[in-house]
């Protein structure tokens, strides 16, 4: 990706507003953005500025995943320059944006300069400090451009990596209860939404289906923290075991949060009958019985509920429940309400790309630069113990398989190599993740990956596992030379 040169950017959009205004292949600028930039670069060059103050801009540039997009961004050595423009002057809503601005260019190291031009109007300066804007002359922000030291080697999409945004509210309690993060374009009109139909019709049963990497968990704990600043009292209940920040939120800030095998009548009869909206996470998971002493109290005080969940993530085979499907087939009479978050942003394209070959070989062909996964091979057990604990103080997190202790299983030498399992880390993720494959693991005559079963699914726990990481991915091969290789070629696959 390149920079472009501001006057050529609004004569060719004006040329392609005017002769072909009906193809949005190559438009980047609607007709008043083309009218605003045209009045921004005849102000500034009024005031001395010239051809290279004119250069080297990214002009209407979107974060890949996130969605976030700037009108013009200019990287330099010293600083960057980031200039919003506006065909009006709306304070309130100028602020709004210069600070989620500043909050996605602060994390690229340089120092941060953000200005707002506002047609017939002005310029004004973001100040972080008092989160307020400030009128300045056109001479300043022009000796600002002028004294910048364009760096044209920076490649956006290479600087705003997704993991560098990534707030959770179990990883990152404190931040998230701050409000130190932002929701994605989707992420945002999904919130807006179930926002809107509770206030149309409060008696609803929202089903956010998602994808491993889609922010789901965030989007339903940031929709429960908006309740409780508004003086409501959701609850949530988690169909897994409780993580550190659940207990965190539970009795740093006194949410409600539960796990699932606290769900029986006598639970639902004590802890309902208070509840303003009822949000049930990793749904998918719930047994059938809960969910029906959770819907019969639900229905008899008009409780709405928000379950989140994900079909693939499942640990045992009766899970992988879709919710929307049952309450379909037997609650005809409450109101349903379907959504699907689908953009990833936790985990990185080379990621959720090698997921998706490493269980369906062939399954995707885009971002096979898989430079972020590295595959390791052992045949000695003592050996592999003794790397894993290398990588444990290297910032690395090993997930082992969850086994159940009562049965013989053939992943339990496995689950005592690293004390984290696959139901430690629902609904978490870690930068650097480490997991394994043994010679339980194959792939199948339809060239999917396939697996010896415990009392859980070893390939669902895989599919948990591998999709905790965000930074980098490492599997660790023990004894299983076919599979091994396998992974090699899909590793170093060619790009088609």
């Amino acid at each position: 990706m390149r920079p472009s040169y501001l006057v050529s950017v609004y004569q060719g959009e004006a040329a392609l507003d005017e002769n072909c205004a009906t193809d949005k292949r190559f438009r980047k600028l609607k007709s008043h953005e083309i009218s605003n930039l045209r009045s921004f670069c005849e102000e500034i060059t009024s005031f001395g500025c010239n051809s290279a103050d004119l250069d080297g801009y990214f002009v209407g540039y979107s974060i890949p995943q996130i969605g976030k997009e700037f009108d013009l961004l200019r990287f330099g050595n010293d600083n960057i320059i980031n200039i919003e423009l506006k065909s009006e002057f709306n304070e309130t809503k100028i602020v709004k944006q210069m600070k989620k601005n500043y909050y996605y260019l602060k994390f690229l190291s340089r120092p941060v300069r953000i200005f707002c031009f506002v047609d017939n109007n002005g310029f004004y300066e973001y100040d972080i400090t008092s989160d307020s804007i400030t009128k300045i002359q056109t001479d300043v922000i022009a000796q600002c451009i002028k004294n910048q030291f364009v760096d044209y080697s920076t490649d956006p999409d290479k600087e705003f990596l997704p993991s560098k945004y990534l707030i959770s509210p179990f990883n990152s309690t404190d931040k998230f209860i701050n409000g130190e993060y932002f929701l994605t374009n989707a992420q945002q009109k999904i919130k807006d939404e179930i926002k809107a139909e509770l206030g149309n019709t409060p008696f609803t049963y929202f089903c956010l289906s998602a994808n491993a990497g889609t922010g789901k968990t965030l989007l339903i704990y940031d929709i429960a923290k908006e309740m409780i600043s508004n003086g409501l009292t959701p609850l949530i209940i988690h169909c897994g075991n409780l993580n550190l920040g659940h207990n965190l939120l539970k009795v740093k800030y006194d949410w409600n949060i539960y796990p699932i095998k606290d769900v029986d009548e006598k639970f639902v009869d004590t802890c309902l009958d208070n509840c303003s909206v009822l949000f049930v996470d990793e749904a998918q998971r719930i047994r059938d019985s809960q969910l029906e002493i959770i819907l019969k109290k639900s229905i008899e005080n008009e409780i709405p509920i928000i379950f989140s969940y994900d079909k693939k993530q499942f640990l045992h085979k009766n899970e992988g429940k879709d919710i929307a499907e049952y309450l379909r087939g037997k609650y005809p009479e409450v109101r349903l309400s379907e959504k699907h978050l689908s953009s990833n942003v936790r985990t990185n394209n080379k990621i959720a790309s090698f997921i998706n070959n490493l269980f369906k070989p062939g399954s995707c062909y885009s971002n096979l630069d898989y430079d972020c996964i590295t595959i390791e091979y052992f045949k000695n057990l003592d050996d592999m113990k003794n790397y894993v604990n290398f990588l444990r103080k290297n910032n690395w997190t090993p997930i082992t398989y969850t086994t159940f202790k009562s049965n013989s299983d053939p992943y339990e030498y496995l689950a005592d190599i690293c004390p984290i399992n696959a139901h430690n880390v629902i609904g978490q993720e870690f930068p650097k993740v480490v997991s394994f494959i043994d010679n339980h693991f194959y792939y199948g005559e339809n060239g999917e990956l396939e697996a010896e079963d415990g009392y859980y699914s070893a390939k669902g726990m895989l599919y948990q596992i591998v999709t905790r990481a965000v930074e980098e991915l490492k599997i660790i091969v023990f004894n299983n030379w076919n599979l091994y290789h396998r992974l090699l070629e899909i590793k170093f696959a060619e790009t088609k």
